[in-house]
């Protein structure tokens, strides 16, 4: 990071301020859990995506609303790769001592550094981020026609459930049904076993759609990335398709009110022979053996 000249505005192919650093940070703050982060800029917004191995991805969709001015110059979107450490260490400058700073920030093209200067009551911090070819990025989005299975929950309801679950273990399970108990998730180590069921009915569950019968169990250590995202949701949307493919979209409230989304996706855990780790749904719905 070091202090370069600001670009015009005319010689900026993207250009987006926004006029309160802590909206945009506690949604940055959300996939802080990467080395890197993958930028896309288009006229539609900005999106910023990390992800770990290929089997979790975390996406912030910044709208084009979030913004005061927002402008991009071109049909084609802009992708770059940035050090992601270093732009939340950034934005972090201002928030951390109370102060509540406009950002602004700028790119002249492919290849050129990303471009960040925050202000308040006149106080400048002006820096610039070294950019990089993305690389290769997972592509995890599926179509509405493959989601097999739908739920929209309460934020609070998910992250205790989260919280609550064994550190200990390495896989948390989730199962889904048209029956009784409908919305189970469970778990099993050397220090016990954890189940919590939700009847479609609870307060907590929104909208609840289950076309298959389903149970596939995840590396806790990846859903445990989606904490602090969820945590500062109001609701969640969690989708399936029939790979045990997972998504987690939080609907996070900005301070002005807007919304912006979050999106998670994971992969089902593997067996340590490569094989998917699917669980059959128990008929009697009595827990697995440990994991």
């Amino acid at each position: 990071m070091f202090v370069q000249a600001r670009q015009d505005d005319e010689d900026c192919l993207f250009i987006a301020k926004i006029d309160n650093v802590k909206n945009i940070n506690s949604i940055i703050k959300a996939l802080n859990f990467s080395q890197e982060a993958v930028c896309f800029c288009s006229k539609d917004g900005l999106k910023v995506t990390v992800e770990i191995a290929k089997c979790v991805q975390a996406s912030a969709f910044i709208q084009l609303d979030i913004f005061q001015e927002y402008s991009y110059n071109d049909e084609e979107q802009l992708i770059f790769k940035v050090d992601f450490h270093t732009l939340v260490e950034c934005l972090n400058m201002f928030e951390a001592s109370g102060m509540n700073a406009t950002v602004d920030m700028r790119i002249q093209g492919p290849g050129q550094p990303l471009l960040l200067m925050l202000e308040e009551d006149g106080v400048i911090l002006d820096s610039s981020i070294k950019t990089q070819d993305p690389g290769e990025i997972a592509d995890f989005s599926f179509e509405d026609d493959c989601v097999i299975n739908k739920v929209i929950l309460r934020s609070e309801f998910l992250k205790e459930i989260l919280d609550e679950m064994d550190s200990t273990s390495e896989f948390i399970g989730i199962e889904l049904s048209d029956n009784s108990p409908f919305f189970r998730f469970f778990m099993s180590s050397r220090l016990g076993e954890c189940d919590f069921r939700v009847d479609k009915s609870s307060d907590m569950i929104e909208f609840f759609d289950c076309k298959v019968r389903t149970a596939f169990r995840y590396r806790l250590e990846h859903l445990k990335h989606t904490v602090k995202a969820i945590g500062v949701s109001q609701k969640v949307s969690m989708r399936m398709d029939e790979n045990g493919l997972l998504c987690f979209q939080c609907m996070m409230k900005m301070d002005d009110g807007q919304i912006c989304f979050v999106e998670f996706f994971c992969i089902q855990a593997t067996n340590d022979d490569g094989g998917l780790a699917v669980i059959e749904p128990a008929d009697e719905y009595t827990l697995p053996d440990p994991f």
